[in-house]
């Protein structure tokens, strides 16, 4: 460790930087892998999955989705995204040059009609 390094750690962080130890080529850093599932998750995944609840579930969706307002919107974005994944767009764009804020400033002005620089 060099001198202005050694200078910003203090005791025991010297200490538990020394006993790092980097990974071996190939070796995980975590060997156990992504987490399981949660009981929540599993008990939720097979409420969903059993048709007696899903006719149910989709009428209560339906009315939340129905009510006025923003919550209703919410609801429906949300469920869509979910089912449906989230709106992608696509925009294609030609860019050659620089340009300049200023100029870009100066032309919506003249476009407005306002093409003073005045600042009063």
């Amino acid at each position: 460790m060099d001198p202005v390094s050694k200078a910003r750690v203090s005791g025991s962080r010297e200490r538990s930087l020394a006993n790092l130890k980097k990974f071996q080529p190939g070796q995980s850093g975590n060997p156990s892998g992504r987490p399981k599932k949660s009981l929540i998750q599993k008990g939720l995944e097979q409420i969903t999955n059993d048709p007696k609840y899903v006719n149910e579930f989709l009428d209560a969706v339906k009315k939340r989705m129905l009510l006025p307002g923003v919550a209703g919107v919410l609801e429906t974005r949300e469920f869509m995204d979910r089912t449906h994944g989230k709106v992608t767009e696509n925009v294609e764009m030609n860019v050659t040059g620089a340009v300049q804020l200023a100029t870009v400033i100066q032309e919506r002005r003249k476009k407005r009609g306002n093409g003073t620089d005045s600042q009063s």
